[in-house]
Formats: structure tokens, sequence, C-alpha cells
């Protein structure tokens, strides 16, 4: 439930040298001219008062589609910060490049990887400065659910209920599961190997698994074929869905969702990890016992 430009940022800087100020420009694929910055609030404490420059892979974006899905977006983005970190020591909320904010557009996150990002001047040493305040931030979503259900003619005290007991809820399980696994489930290289639903049907054994996830307390794993994303009516990706084989009470193929992976946890509380080590290999090098009985015929 944001906008998410990540695929069209071409570059960017952003500067909290001043305390509790975030200025500095983006660079979007479909946009003729930069996007400007002017937020109140602060860097978590990996970066705090530092300025840092992005680099994005916008340039190779389809431009027709770039310009439709930026279209509207708000060449001066007024409003808070919400969790804005390169993803280093001391990790107080992703371990990855991670960068949020509420302003005319809602909420909007932009998320890449550790080479994207260059610490342009020192930050203020963590140790002098505290972690950012979560209800501050839980704050945040609930004004912009608030917005969500004006919008939707939801009354804002149940719009506010939604944000404590399930937007909020879920994003903190989220958070916390990926300080303890230190890794992102989906990745940038993941989500251009996985081909999407239904490309592999008719292949059996033949069929390509490209990335394992497993739960380190017990015998689950779940083995994806296929991926793509899960839009909703506006085209903004809300989750991503996989189809693949899953090893559980029993071996069987079905389909599953990233936001179950995100907040699942296994037997001793250890959330779903992915297999770093993992190659790409057929279904029937993986479980060869259930493609057996299509080799006798």
């Amino acid at each position: 439930m944001a906008w998410r430009p990540t695929d069209y940022l071409i570059e960017g800087e952003l500067d909290n040298r001043n305390p509790s100020k975030v200025t500095g420009w983006m660079k979007f694929t479909g946009m003729k001219d930069r996007v400007i910055f002017d937020l109140e609030g602060n860097f978590h404490r990996d970066i705090r008062g530092a300025k840092i420059r992005l680099r994005g892979d916008g340039e190779s974006a389809d431009l027709e589609v770039a310009a439709k899905y930026m279209d509207g977006f708000a060449q001066t983005q007024k409003g808070s910060v919400g969790d804005m970190t390169a993803g280093r020591e001391p990790v107080d909320y992703v371990s990855y490049p991670y960068w949020e904010w509420y302003a005319q557009n809602g909420r909007v996150v932009v998320e890449l990887e550790p080479d994207q990002v260059e610490i342009l001047t020192q930050p203020i040493p963590a140790c002098e400065s505290d972690p950012l305040d979560r209800k501050k931030q839980a704050e945040n979503m609930a004004n912009f659910l608030c917005g969500v259900a004006s919008a939707c003619g939801i009354p804002k005290q149940r719009a506010i209920t939604t944000g404590n007991t399930v937007a909020v809820e879920r994003a903190k399980k989220v958070i916390a599961n990926n300080k303890i696994r230190g890794m992102k489930l989906l990745t940038k290289e993941i989500r251009e190997q996985l081909p999407p639903l239904y490309s592999q049907d008719g292949k059996g054994g033949k069929a390509v698994v490209y990335t394992k996830y497993f739960t380190p307390s017990s015998n689950w794993t779940w083995l994806a074929t296929e991926g793509e994303p899960v839009l909703d009516e506006s085209q903004n990706e809300v989750d991503y869905k996989f189809f693949g084989l899953v090893f559980g009470h029993e071996k069987e193929f079905g389909y599953f969702l990233l936001s179950e992976l995100e907040e699942v946890r296994g037997p001793m509380g250890l959330p779903i990890e992915r297999d770093l080590y993992f190659q790409p290999k057929t279904l029937e090098e993986i479980a060869p016992e259930m493609f057996r009985k299509e080799e006798r015929k």
C-alpha cells in the first residue's frame, strides 16, 4: 500500500545535515524534471546527519510504462520522513537501503541494493543519537491510512484502528523478521530471474526452480518456479505471488505470497530465510521421486 517508483529511479541525492530536515532531489524516468524534497525528520542512525547519493536502474525502464506510472507524482515532495536507512550498522530498521516518506502522493517507498548508495559526508556517530521513535512512525502510517480511508468514504476511526492492528502490526513483524534474518526475501535479481506465472506449465520435472525459502527450525521449504507482482486497481504492487513446490506435511505444488513468507515464523520463532547458496535446478533434480512415473510413461 504505497507508491513504489524504485524501477524508475535514475539517481538522486538526499541531505540530512540540517537536524530534523531532509532535502534533496531524485530523477525518475517518465518525469521531465527532478523531484525536489522538503521533508521533516531524520535518517536512521546509520546515516543520520549525512548527505547520500542514490543510483537506480531507471534509465533501462520502458519510457511509456514509466510515464504512465509516474503520472501525477508531485514535482515537490513536502511532508514527513518515514524510515530512511542505508541498512548499515547499527541496524535499527532493515539491513538494506530503504527510503520511505509521506507527502502529497501519500506513502512512497524506494528499495535499493547496498551498492546503489554512496555516503557523501560523514554521519553523526551512532552513539550520539537515539533510534527513531517507532510510535511516531506508526502515527505516520495511521495518518496515511486516514487519507486512504477518507478517499474511500471510511470513517477515520476505523482507519486508525486498521493502522494499529493490521498495517502497522504487520510492518512490525516484517521489520522484526528482517532484523533476525538479515536479508531480503525477494531481491531485484530474483525478480528478474523468475519467469511469470504459468510460463513453465507442462514442463513437469524439467521446470526450473530459481529460489528456495526455508524455516531453520523445521522441514518446511518453498521452491519457487514462477512469480509475478500482485497489483491493485491502480496498478500499484501490493504483494508478490509465487508458484512452486512446497515441502511441508507432504510435497505438493501450490501458490504462496511474499507477505506470507515475511510474516510467518517457525516452531522456534525464527522467520523464513532465503537459501543464499541455492543455484537454479530442475524439479526432477530436487524431487526425482515425484517424476519417476512420468519417466515410465
